[in-house]
This record gives structure tokens, C-alpha cells and sequence, in this order.
């Protein structure tokens, strides 16, 4: 059974209180369907008749292979932040043109489902009608295989400590 975080990202007018606009929260499991096609959470589904463009990146989260679905916002965020770092025009270049090589654009469409490319598929471990794990960043979330879940889940938890340290709800 998947488990969530709460989610709630609604906005009172006038206030800015950090959230994206579309905020990818909770760790969810789904299926991959025959054909590729994995589910999403009804809270991160576009509304009826709409379809949400993604950015689906090769990528290490934690030193574990995933990949990164990340909304436009985010991955112009990754680009600006390229574009205004100390770098020379030439390492610029180079490390915006990997993130346009390694990555692909889906949708999560209005049924709610992203067509991961067969290719993708295969390179991540991922199975038609295996398991696949989501895990939400905000602004992004992670497609993670069942062969990487576990290096997943380690990798958070020893996160933890210093998250409890350095969060005060007092």
C-alpha cells in the first residue's frame, strides 16, 4: 500500500509561503504497465482534458540512478543556475548540453499515467509489470527501479539525523 505525506500547497491570496506550483510530494509504488506507462498520484495529475510537460533526466539522487521528472520550472532552475555560476563560457556550455542530451520530454497526461521510453526502461531496471517507486522532491520526483529502492531508502534514512538537528518546530 502506498504511503504519502499530507499534501497541501494551497495558497492563501497574497502570500508567497515557498511551494512550487506544482509540488511532487510522498513515496508512492506503482506498477509499469506493458507499454511503459506508469501511474502517478491523483494529487500531482493535471487537471481533466490537460497534460503536464515533464522533463525525464538520467540522473543520481543521493548517488542512487534515477529518473528525474522534473516540471519546466525546474529544469529552467537548472539551466539559470548553470547560466549565473562562476563557471567559464566553455564548462557552461558543456554542462547545459548534457542536461539537454540526457534528457527526454513526456507528459503525465490526463489520465494521469507518463509514458517512460522503452530505452529508459530497459537502462533503469525497470520491467513491464514490475514494480516502480515515485518519490517526490517538490519541484521534481524520482522514477526509482526496484533494483535501486532499497540503496534509495538507505541513502534518506541516514539523511535523517541531520534533518532532525536542523529543524526546529519548538
Amino acid at each position: 500500500m502506498p504511503w504519502s505525506v499530507p499534501k497541501c500547497t494551497a495558497k492563501p491570496a497574497g502570500l508567497t509561503v515557498g511551494l512550487p506550483a506544482n509540488s511532487f510530494e510522498g513515496v508512492f509504488d506503482f506498477k509499469l504497465d506493458a507499454k511503459g506507462r506508469v501511474s502517478v498520484p491523483s494529487e500531482w495529475r493535471p487537471g481533466k482534458g490537460e497534460a503536464l510537460p515533464l522533463r525525464l533526466l538520467q540522473w543520481r539522487t543521493l548517488e542512487v540512478p534515477v529518473l528525474k521528472a522534473l516540471s519546466g520550472e525546474a529544469f529552467s532552475a537548472m539551466i539559470e543556475s548553470i547560466d549565473g555560476s562562476d563557471l567559464s563560457a566553455g564548462i557552461k556550455s558543456q554542462r547545459k548540453g548534457l542536461l539537454y542530451s540526457r534528457n527526454t520530454q513526456v507528459t503525465i497526461n490526463d489520465q494521469g499515467k507518463v509514458l517512460i521510453p522503452r530505452k529508459l526502461v530497459e537502462e533503469h531496471g525497470l520491467e513491464p509489470g514490475g514494480s516502480v517507486h515515485l518519490f517526490g522532491r517538490g519541484t521534481n520526483f524520482d522514477i526509482v527501479s526496484p533494483r535501486d529502492h532499497g540503496a534509495m531508502l538507505q541513502a534518506e534514512e541516514a539523511l535523517l539525523d541531520d534533518l532532525y538537528a536542523s529543524v526546529d518546530f519548538s
